[in-house]
């Protein structure tokens, strides 16, 4: 690869996140730094040579304009690699194409304002409600939306999807609580069939900020009620699939990059697919965002999207059995287990 060719792609590469709109006034360091990743999604490329460039670590979107097919890498096609991105794996299709959707089962997302209006979760999108956060556009983290209820990209496109948008980026847990403990109050006058019964949370335990004692509070609480909460915990990572490998096959996984530049978790962590996947875009209803490196933000909802599975086949699954069956049925990988839709779905059918 020319040295002219690499300075002229990494020159462009800082131009475009330079021109990556910073959230507004309320946004913290968070939603910066995610903005940081946004690579080329928009940007116009059409002027440079990128016949010798590595593209297999960029994110982009439909909207990213590429130079002519011989100014591209071989057999790197954006279109198709948006469409690869879009099938969870795993599996998950064999498990649609019998049926298994989550179909019927109410979940939820707490996280940060979404695009309410995609075509991936408008028809399952019940209530989105917000939390000291009116008047904030969607935000990127919105995606995890159709990570778990979308019709292309998620795991339960059956799912009735009830959406708490919160300001995460306040670094404080204060209004995740309230989204909880509403969670909580809404469920104690519904039938089981209208209950929430999943919740998907992209978000961990950041110790010493405020109001965390309560909200690990309400997690007892919620799990009390019959209410299975995914978040971000450290019982939870990622694995990548390198683009156009089989998706299906747990041995075409690896480590995510987030686990490759850190290390690995040790124990038991469950692991779920993050790298390389397509989200639904947070400013275009029609459009798709391909991000090659996924965070732990991307896990949970895929995590949340199986269990869903999981109680449409059996509604009275308590939050214990859900854990056992997950730890249970995993593939082993490293020194943990990658998430296994289809053995998950059998084992719980089983305890009915």
């Amino acid at each position: 690869m020319s040295r002219l060719v690499v300075f002229s792609f990494l020159v462009t590469l800082f131009w475009c996140n330079a021109q990556v709109k910073q959230p507004d006034s309320l946004m913290s360091q968070f939603d910066k730094w995610i903005g940081e990743f946004l690579g080329v999604s928009g940007k116009d490329l059409t002027g440079m040579n990128l016949r010798n460039v590595d593209l297999s670590k960029l994110v982009f979107d439909s909207f990213t304009r590429w130079p002519s097919a011989e100014w591209m890498p071989e057999r790197f096609e954006p279109e198709k690699v948006i469409e690869w991105g879009k099938t969870p794996g795993l599996g998950i299709k064999a498990l649609h194409a019998r049926g298994i959707t989550g179909k019927g089962v109410h979940v939820a997302v707490i996280d940060q304002p979404l695009l309410k209006d995609h075509i991936e979760y408008l028809s399952q999108l019940l209530q989105y409600t917000l939390i000291d956060c009116e008047g904030v556009g969607p935000q990127i983290h919105g995606a995890v939306a159709s990570l778990f209820v979308g019709q292309h990209c998620g795991v339960a496109p059956g799912a009735l999807l009830h959406y708490w948008a919160e300001p995460m980026w306040k670094k404080e847990y204060r209004t995740r609580c309230e989204a909880l403990s509403q969670i909580i109050q809404c469920n104690k006058d519904m039938s089981l069939a209208d209950k929430i019964q999943v919740v998907s949370v992209s978000l961990g335990f950041r110790e010493g900020e405020p109001a965390l004692d309560e909200w690990k509070h309400l997690l007892d609480s919620a799990k009390s009620q019959g209410i299975y909460v995914v978040h971000c915990d450290d019982a939870m990572h990622g694995v990548g699939c390198p683009v156009f490998s089989d998706k299906d096959d747990p041995g075409s996984y690896d480590l995510c990059y987030f686990s490759l530049e850190g290390g690995s978790k040790g124990g038991d962590a469950l692991y779920a697919p993050i790298d390389n996947r397509t989200t639904g875009h947070f400013k275009h209803k029609e459009g798709y965002i391909f991000w090659w490196n996924g965070g732990l933000s991307w896990g949970a909802p895929f995590i949340a999207g199986v269990v869903a599975l999981g109680f449409q086949v059996n509604p009275n699954l308590t939050p214990d059995q859900v854990r056992e069956c997950l730890y249970s049925t995993g593939t082993p990988f490293k020194r943990g287990r990658i998430i296994n839709p289809a053995a998950f779905v059998a084992k719980v059918v089983s305890l009915k």
